[in-house]
């Protein structure tokens, strides 16, 4: 912010500085829960999600780490009872299809460690800051404002690495944050039925596509986007309600398919039982991701990005309400065969200004909404 005023931390996070390497602390965990929190073993791994990072009034940056830390098991009877509800036997998969079954349901079988310690590295920062001990759920979440090297004004992300252990020979763990100017466009995108092929709707295919098929893209997504990003001081936001043990698949995907770089924001989600959510509990995760990054960066605009296979038609409406004049637009892509005149768009969208929301018919080759701004 150009006047130096930051908004509230969001609940779960602690602030810390770091300057010329020297860390000065606030909000520790008292020094009973540091001492008896114990650094990784061998067998555990540390998981950050693409979080922000803010420049600061004085030049420093202010950097949100969020860290999951567990231990993998293997449960093959899970991974079997599962196929045999999507209906695959794994003994007939292609051997490139069942290491893809294996790959993207090995995090549900992770075990959350509480208790655990990890240090952080900035690239370009000396010395390293303790995170707070993991939760239950193996979570900690940190921010912290760093004495980062002046970054370029194209510059977008701050490298990171977590290490536990002397010398670093033990873990050594990368992340990178998104350094989001105060001022730009935003797109606030989602992922299932927007970007990537996942037919959400049908309970079992969307199943198949996310354990068992190669992720697809949907058309033109990447190129509209890749539009978008040229505009200086775009940023790109992927929120989701897919839970977080999907993190290293589709940020593999985003990648592969050429999408522009960005923040991920899933679910907090560590069980079976919550892997398909409800829908408030995706109405809420969504709700809360958007106001917390409108809170964050209130000098820049959005562009919101969904489908209307669920509730984002909705759910953007609900925010334009809520911050007339922050939006720059809303883009529903049709997943249900409803134009922008059937009696679900005019109820969502009354009283919004018509030039503002855009609904994307399959095959469309007319993209709405230039990040100009």
């Amino acid at each position: 912010m150009s006047d130096g005023a930051r908004p509230p931390a969001p609940p779960g996070l602690r602030r810390r500085s770091v300057l010329t390497g020297a860390a000065l602390l606030a909000g520790l965990a008292p020094l009973q829960a540091l001492c008896a929190a114990e650094p990784l073993a061998p067998d555990e791994e540390a998981l950050f999600m693409t979080g922000t990072a803010r420049p600061t009034a004085d030049g420093r940056l202010e950097v949100d780490v969020h860290a999951w830390i567990f231990e993998r098991e293997h449960r093959w009877g899970l991974n079997t009872a599962l196929a045999r509800y999507l209906g695959l036997n794994l003994k007939k998969l292609s051997p490139a299809a069942r290491l893809r079954f294996n790959q993207r349901t090995a995090l549900f079988h992770a075990e959350s460690e509480e208790d655990k310690r990890i240090d952080i590295v900035f690239d370009g920062v000396p010395g390293r800051t303790a995170m707070p001990p993991s939760g239950k759920d193996g979570r900690s979440n940190l921010r912290m404002v760093i004495d980062a090297p002046p970054a370029s004004a194209s510059q977008e992300w701050q490298l990171f690495h977590g290490v536990t252990g002397p010398g670093e020979l033990l873990h050594r763990f990368r992340g990178q944050a998104l350094i989001v100017p105060a001022q730009g466009v935003s797109i606030i995108s989602d992922i299932d039925d927007t970007i990537k092929h996942t037919q959400v709707r049908d309970r079992r295919e969307m199943l198949l596509n996310t354990f068992a098929r190669r992720f697809e893209a949907t058309p033109g997504m990447a190129a509209y986007y890749r539009a978008l990003a040229k505009t200086p001081g775009t940023r790109f936001h992927y929120l989701s309600a897919s839970p977080i043990q999907l993190y290293p698949a589709l940020s593999d995907f985003i990648r592969g398919a050429d999408f522009p770089a960005g923040s991920m924001h899933l679910r907090e989600s560590t069980t079976w039982r919550t892997l398909v959510p409800g829908a408030e509990d995706s109405r809420a995760h969504k709700l809360g991701v958007i106001e917390r990054l409108f809170t964050e960066f209130p000098q820049r605009r959005f562009v919101l990005v969904g489908d209307s296979g669920e509730a984002d038609p909705e759910i953007y409406a609900q925010v334009m309400r809520a911050h007339p004049g922050r939006i720059d637009g809303i883009v529903i892509r049709d997943v249900t065969g409803e134009d922008r005149r059937s009696d679900r768009y005019r109820a969502t969208f009354e009283g919004i200004d018509p030039a503002l929301w855009h609904v994307l018919l399959p095959d469309t080759t007319a993209w709405p909404v230039q990040a100009s701004r």
